[in-house]
């Protein structure tokens, strides 16, 4: 009996041969491959959605945002604790433009900003931004305006200008040039207020309270610059943007000259979290101010892929497990169909160990053989993934992947190696496990018994 029986006698049984088994060999082989290559496709695009909404989001996000926690953004000045150090924004500014890693940073004022044409009137998220030149984050939000042949304009925020989300300028049929007016609602509870004094305040006194009215109420004639198309990831994204210049958002939220927050541009924006710590830390933002990163804005949106990425490893894991069962009942029909063959080998002095490992070592090669085609076709399918995406799209008449709904145009994939290797190991290690219960069966065959049947 030769030394490497155990794989010769594996391999013969899985030679290609007009034979049953060799059918449901070619059939395991295909179960494994088929399992590997649909796992790799959704993990790979799946892990590309991910990649790319984290990319659109440093793209489109301040890196850090430091905000006053006792100023006019967040509590009344009244609140403020009397220990609470009251530091100039702009000489915090320009420590923060000091600090290694730090690329700008950039006074912000957010707020809501009530705008009314024509067509109709409308809250939106207002961002006021400094017209400087350098400014990046202006620069970041110029990278998601409208092409300029398709009317979406520039990121002016020179004078009185407006740059206008597309879901609210589209509805409306507003165009770069046209005039829309804007109220600022933080007004509004105050306009509310003096509305009801007015009945009961003296003669004498109520021209004065409807002057003071009318000077709160006075709108604001911007002009479009601009038309913004942000992207559609957005927790917020619900509501409209609205981006003007840093004194027009000054004035909506009667600062004065302060603003609600500072924005602060990264060289590497994935070390946002450190180098936040490093300012608060160093006191560089003082510790009446509060920082947030940009992962931390977005951190319920980015659990909530990572979760689904996990659910689907779990789901189509199953996949391999319904393969592994079939390799395991190829080697139980092998160990059927040769039954007389391993009676033989065991009456000539074959040890259990060597007969069990005939069927291990066809297990292993079919876990292997299905890996390897498994891992072409899947990397074969996920870098043509658009292609197969269009091609269906056309064939059924409908759009696949609607870039309305998912705020993306192309279905992103991407192959990490570490995904590879983990879904590709563990068909193989699948296979070879189900390879071991048919492989025991095949070891406890009496010689004597099975040369009778």
């Amino acid at each position: 009996m030769t030394k490497n029986f155990s794989l010769y006698l594996a391999l013969r049984y899985l030679r290609p041969k007009r034979t049953f088994v060799s059918v449901i060999t070619v059939i395991s082989i295909l179960g494994v491959s088929l399992g590997v290559a649909l796992l790799i496709v959704v993990i790979a695009v799946m892990a590309g959605f991910h990649a790319q909404m984290k990319e659109l989001a440093a793209g489109y996000e301040t890196h850090i945002e430091a905000a006053d926690r006792y100023g006019t953004s967040m509590l009344d000045s009244k609140q403020r604790p009397k220990d609470a150090e009251d530091k100039p924004w702009r000489e915090i500014l320009e420590q923060i433009k000091k600090t290694p890693g730090v690329v700008s940073a950039t006074p912000m004022v957010r707020g809501l900003l009530l705008v009314e044409s024509e067509s109709g009137t409308s809250i939106t998220a207002m961002w006021g931004l400094s017209n400087e030149d350098g400014n990046r984050l202006a620069e970041k939000h110029a990278q998601f305006m409208r092409k300029k042949e398709e009317g979406g304009g520039s990121m002016d925020l020179s004078g009185s200008s407006i740059v206008l989300d597309h879901r609210l300028a589209d509805p409306w049929g507003l165009k770069v040039g046209d005039t829309i007016t804007a109220y600022a609602p933080s007004n509004l509870k105050e306009v509310m207020n003096l509305s009801r004094q007015i009945d009961d305040l003296p003669e004498d006194q109520k021209k004065a309270a409807y002057e003071k009215l009318k000077e709160l109420t006075l709108p604001e004639e911007l002009t479009i610059t601009g038309i913004i198309e942000p992207p559609q990831f957005q927790d917020s994204s619900k509501v409209p943007l609205a981006i003007v210049s840093l004194v027009v958002a000054q004035e909506a939220r009667d600062l004065g000259d302060g603003i609600s927050s500072i924005g602060i541009e990264l060289s590497d924006p994935y070390q946002a979290a450190v180098i936040r710590n490093q300012l608060l830390e160093s006191k560089v933002i003082p510790p009446s101010w509060d920082a947030y990163t940009w992962t931390e804005a977005h951190q319920a949106l980015f659990s909530a892929v990572q979760t689904e990425l996990l659910m689907m490893y779990v789901i189509l894991f199953f996949i391999m497990i319904v393969a592994a069962f079939c390799v395991m009942n190829t080697m139980i029909t092998v160990t059927v169909q040769k039954r007389r063959e391993i009676g033989i080998v065991a009456a000539l002095g074959s040890r259990v160990g060597q007969t069990m490992s005939v069927f291990i070592i066809q297990g292993m090669i079919v876990g292997a053989a299905g890996a390897v085609l498994g891992l072409g076709l899947g990397i074969l399918i996920a870098s043509n993934i658009n292609t197969i995406k269009n091609g269906l799209g056309k064939m059924l008449g409908m759009d696949m992947f609607n870039p309305d709904i998912y705020g993306l145009i192309d279905l992103p994939a991407k192959v990490l190696p570490n995904d590879v290797a983990f879904i590709c190991g563990s068909a193989f290690l699948l296979s070879s496990l189900a390879s071991v219960i048919p492989a025991w069966l095949a070891a406890k065959v009496e010689p004597a018994q099975a040369l009778r049947d």
